[in-house]
């Protein structure tokens, strides 16, 4: 019995893994990399995808044990992933990610789809300021990196009654998405804008903010003129096509 118990105080002072968790971690990582602030990260094999929540549970915590300190787990497969908080030497299960859950990533994009949107703007600055309504109706272009948009707005001047402005213009913008919630553009618009028998071409550089919806996204956008013209955009862009 003595010599029981210095065994098993022995296997508790080299960090001993229960068998359960050995036999449910063999061959469950094809690898394990250790990172900074005790984060573990572990690249899943076949059999991995096979085991169920707790069988998963003890193969992480198994493949953790080998790594003292560590406080995370990051579990990747197939481009997706769970996150796993270790204390204790027990393992939680605490966030999971997909890509085919992720709508508008860096990592997967779907085929381009039209689109439709339509909001308020606010323009100061330059010879003509005004508030007025737009709409454009494009497309995403090259796996969803880049849109294109045809664009119309109609607006009325500040300081003059009974006035009104129509503007006609073509959009290219690139898109920056950096979670599946929010993301930038930047890109350049070319208006042909006319009011009172006058017109003229007026070219721009738009960027704003894209807030992720399903089904579509809320956007914030600038747009910077010639002479200063500076004009807020709010609106509500709608994917016509999947």
């Amino acid at each position: 019995m003595r010599a029981l118990g210095r065994a098993l105080a022995l296997a508790a002072l080299l960090g001993a893994v229960p068998a359960g968790a050995q036999t449910a971690s063999t061959g469950a990582f094809s690898g394990a990399r250790p990172g900074p602030g005790g984060l573990l990260r572990l690249e899943a094999a076949e059999p991995y995808l096979g085991l169920k929540g707790s069988e998963r549970k003890a193969a992480v915590e198994g493949r953790t044990a080998a790594y003292p300190g560590t406080r995370l787990a990051v579990v990747e497969y197939r481009g997706n992933g769970e996150l796993w908080t270790v204390a204790g030497g027990s393992a939680t299960l605490a966030d999971t990610w997909s890509r085919s859950q992720l709508r508008y990533t860096r990592h997967e994009r779907t085929a381009g789809r039209w689109f439709g949107y339509a909001g308020g703007q606010f323009v100061r600055g330059g010879d003509s300021p005004s508030n007025g309504w737009t709409g454009r109706l494009g497309t995403t272009l090259f796996k969803n990196r880049y849109d294109a948009a045809l664009s119309i707005s109609r607006s009325s001047l500040t300081d003059a009654d009974d006035s009104a402005m129509t503007t006609i213009g073509l959009t290219g913008r690139a898109l920056y998405p950096y979670t599946r919630h929010a993301g930038l553009n930047l890109g350049l618009q070319l208006d042909r804008v006319s009011y009172t028998g006058y017109s003229h071409i007026s070219p721009s550089a738009v960027g704003g903010i894209n807030i992720y919806l399903p089904g579509g996204s809320f956007d914030l956008s600038l747009n910077y003129g010639e002479r200063g013209r500076v004009a807020l955009l709010a609106g509500y862009t709608v994917y016509i096509s999947k």
